[in-house]
């Protein structure tokens, strides 16, 4: 056998190995799935690639291997500033030619920087994915870094950083990470500082550029649909000409890089006090624990914690009641070392040497076995996740970019299979944690008290008995069941029973979901739910609407009828138990406690201007508790087959999985109420508000309605994008005044908001009001072109794609289109009419509508 054929098979053979559990015997290896595979550029660029033929996009992300963790006081933020002036310039596109060329394709192109690498994200139609690859190649090898360009990308990460420090959590982190990795360039936060971040040159970032982005210190990861033969000839075309180089990192005795491993006699004290702009004190103690190589451990020990938390959680409260907020465990986990958390919220100092002894006690008693039936459903949930990840290419480099930069594509392949679960369990087993941690009480600072393609079936079916309407959507090509469950009217009932009512009633069905006995069942369909919205993840607030509840459940298709039915047996005469009841009501009526009081002049200019440019809630406001009588009454009326709406994708039939929900039992609801969605007011005079209050940003929001004719929605939507393009860039890209702009026209039934909504620095208000009339005159448009529509909407329409990637979230738009708008087509409808819309439409609806009258104006400085 010649020396390039026993090349070939090992670069064959040892990426399969590492899918399955590599027990001491290695008792069984199994290949790839179909259409993965693994290639190694000339110029040392890894390449993986997964074939998902049902999808309408491709993502290409690339992982370079390097971030904060690489960084020194001196460079710090470094990487993240690079990240952002890459999309400034390159040899052959200026900055505004990088975003039309990618606006002009409906390509995503976007990137994030954390510890161990910097991630690129180009996701586009599948036809026009070379163009884009171009495009990211382009940046990632021939950025130029303007000079010109400096000096307002530094105002926005400047920006970002004032936005990231006005968050409670950050804080905690930054605190925490310092005391945990001494010496090391994991204690400094991604961002960087101000003083870093002002003090950074042009130069010294760009040797950083030329040091680090070389070809042979990347990984590419393209998923969608293609044909591998053909994607990887075109790879080598675009990214395989990129010359490589050589990665150096400057040596320091006394500051510590990457994986180098901590400094020695860092003098670590065993308790530190730190101070954070929150309002609960926050007792943590940290244990170092095992580092294990592979993440499957580290998942599985967050199971063992969560079955043994009731035993810390009950002692604590007994002891400390009055003062007692929560309990949460958390682990922090890096190549160097690893840590578990125990945090303890609290309202106000108790006596931690008490506290310490017995969060002690019964932490030395955990129990860190798994059962074969945890693990099962470990598995199951891993293989449903990999096949929901496919899904969202551009979530998929965003999911995997640190264990690509950490553990190299087997770690991420290892990672969705499960492989290493039965051996994460073996190693858990005899786990004691008994040594003595770090502890770290932060206080709350002082401070002033002041106030659808062709090929795809859907159908509609309504029981005129029980008052289910059912939408199913056959796809054959994919092999996860998506089922989304609309309960209709949450404002109403919310109004008859009280605040949170329906928000409580989920979490105890959510709670009957996850039952022992439940548990079981779910574990061998591979199936997972939510419930409830997490109102502190912004990208959750698609799902934050007044008048709608929602259970999402996503699971394996190999037994879809076992999974139906098992969901409507649950459903069917639901009543939660009295405990159920009061461990949902103890989970609402406590604010986070990790975000303390939250930004309290953010909060407060939210409602100023929501209340002064939206309608009231017709239904009345019920601010009563919900007791457990009228929690039973609820049920009775929520749970209806008549107050749902069920939408489902899957591969099966339409008239089967219609036969599958003829188990849900219900009747139609009678005297139902009318359907409630936010409107704007009518505003005939200027409104003008202005408040002061402590913090490092102010906050601003001007705009004006006007009445229109809800034909015209789509000529107004591709209006709002050119707009909002050009307020954007002009106060983002040109004036460096924001990191994150709302801008543009929002627009509800009948009317019209024209508006600018922001956050920035308070030296920066008085610069920006004077200027926001302006970007609503007429002149503004001079000079636009049939390209630029095209390209805002093409934009527009790539963003929305991302939305309706996930089965699950298509099953979401085809309910809300039925609900909102009596007709489950509404939302493709509209982003067809939308991609129909000429400039002269756009001009048309401009002359028409745009004209400034009694605006709105409120500042929060």
């Amino acid at each position: 056998m010649n020396r390039k054929l026993v090349i070939l098979l090992c670069l064959v053979l040892i990426p399969a190995s590492f899918l399955n559990a590599q027990n001491k015997n290695h008792s069984k290896i199994n290949t790839l799935p179909d259409g993965v595979s693994i290639h190694l550029l000339d110029n040392g660029m890894q390449v993986l690639l997964i074939e998902n033929p049902a999808l309408p996009m491709i993502g290409a992300n690339v992982v370079v291997k390097v971030g904060s963790a690489y960084e020194t006081f001196a460079t710090s933020g470094m990487s993240h500033m690079l990240e952002h002036l890459l999309f400034n310039g390159t040899t052959t596109r200026k900055q505004k030619e990088l975003y039309d060329d990618a606006d002009r394709i409906g390509g995503y192109n976007n990137a994030n920087t954390s510890d161990y690498y910097t991630n690129y994200m180009m996701v586009t139609p599948s036809e026009h994915i070379i163009k884009g690859m171009e495009i990211q190649a382009d940046m990632l090898f021939n950025s130029i870094l303007p000079d010109e360009k400096f000096e307002k990308e530094k105002g926005i990460v400047l920006e970002e950083i004032s936005k990231s420090l006005a968050e409670a959590r950050e804080q905690l982190e930054r605190n925490t990470n310092a005391i945990l990795y001494p010496g090391h360039a994991l204690s400094l936060p991604t961002l960087g500082t101000y003083a870093t971040i002002e003090g950074m040159s042009r130069d010294e970032v760009n040797d950083f550029y030329k040091n680090n982005y070389v070809p042979n210190n990347m990984i590419l990861s393209v998923v969608g649909n293609f044909k591998s033969s053909e994607m990887i000839n075109s790879v080598k075309e675009i990214y395989g000409k990129a010359k490589p180089g050589l990665v150096t990192r400057d040596a320091n005795p006394a500051w510590k890089t990457g994986f180098e491993d901590l400094l020695a006699n860092t003098n670590q004290k065993d308790l530190y006090f730190r101070f954070f702009d929150g309002s609960n004190v926050q007792f943590q103690m940290l244990y170092p624990i095992p580092s294990v190589a592979f993440a499957d451990y580290y998942e599985l020990m967050g199971v063992a914690l969560e079955n043994n938390k009731s035993k810390i959680e009950d002692a604590v409260k007994g002891k400390f009641q009055d003062q007692f907020k929560s309990v949460d465990f958390s682990t922090h986990n890096s190549p160097i070392a690893n840590w578990l958390e125990i945090t303890v919220s609290l309202t106000d100092d108790v006596d931690f040497n008490a506290l310490t002894k017995i969060v002690q006690n019964n932490l030395a008693k955990f129990d860190f076995a798994i059962s074969k039936d945890e693990i099962d459903m470990q598995v199951a949930g891993a293989r449903t996740s990999f096949l929901k990840n496919i899904e969202k290419p551009h979530m998929f480099g965003i999911y995997n970019a640190r264990p690509f930069s950490v553990g190299g594509i087997e770690a991420v392949l290892a990672s969705y299979s499960g492989s290493k679960l039965k051996e994460g369990a073996e190693l858990l087993k005899g786990l004691k944690i008994d040594s003595k941690p770090i502890t770290i009480i932060q206080n709350p600072a002082p401070k002033d008290e002041q106030g659808s393609s062709e090929s795809i079936t859907r159908k509609l079916f309504k029981d005129e008995k029980s008052g289910l309407s059912l939408i199913t959507v056959q796809n054959k090509a994919s092999n996860l069941l998506a089922i989304h469950y609309l309960y209709k009217h949450k404002a109403f009932f919310d109004s008859k029973y009280g605040k949170d009512a329906a928000k409580i009633l989920h979490d105890c069905f959510g709670q009957r979901l996850k039952s022992d006995e439940n548990q079981k069942i779910s574990a061998k369909f591979g199936l997972s739910y939510k419930v409830n919205d997490n109102p502190w993840f912004p990208m959750d607030n698609i799902y934050l609407h007044p008048d709608f509840g929602y259970i999402r459940a996503e699971a394996l298709a190999d037994d879809i009828p076992g999974v139906i039915n098992f969901l409507n047996s649950q459903m069917n005469g639901f009543k939660p138990t009295e405990k159920e009841f009061q461990k949902a009501v103890g989970k609402f009526s406590r604010s986070n406690p990790m975000m303390g009081g939250g930004n309290k002049a953010k909060k407060m200019f939210e409602n100023i201007y929501k209340s002064a440019i939206y309608e009231d809630n017709p239904f009345e406001k019920n601010t009563n508790k919900i007791d457990f009588e009228n929690i039973q009454k609820y049920a009775e009326e929520y749970f209806q087959s008549g107050n749902i709406i069920i939408s489902v994708v899957s591969p099966e039939s339409p008239e089967n999985i219609e036969k599958l929900f003829a188990g849900l039992k219900g009747s139609i609801s009678e005297n139902e109420p009318i359907v409630f969605s936010t409107k704007l007011k009518k505003i005939d005079q200027p409104v003008t508000s202005e408040e002061k209050m402590d913090g490092q940003r102010s906050y601003l929001f001007w705009g004006f309605t006007k009445e229109i004719d809800p034909a015209d929605k789509a000529a107004m939507t591709a209006l709002s994008l050119v707009l909002s393009d050009k307020i954007v860039f002009d106060i983002r890209e040109k004036q460096g005044m924001a990191y994150r702009i709302k801008a543009g026209i929002e627009i509800k039934g009948d009317k019209a908001l024209f508006n600018i909504n922001q956050g920035t620095r308070p030296q920066n208000v008085d610069v920006l009001l004077p200027q926001y009339p302006g970007f609503f005159e007429m002149e503004k448009l001079d000079g636009l072109t049939e390209n630029d529509v095209q390209k805002s909407i093409n934009m527009y329409l790539g963003r929305m794609m991302f939305r309706r990637l996930s089965s699950v979230n298509q099953a979401y738009y085809l309910a809300t289109s039925l609900y909102f708008n009596n007709d489950m087509n509404y939302d493709a409808t509209f982003l067809d009419q939308l991609k129909n819309t000429k400039l002269k439409d756009v001009m048309a609806v401009a002359k028409k509508y745009m004209k400034v009258e009694n605006p709105v104006q409120v500042i929060v400085r």
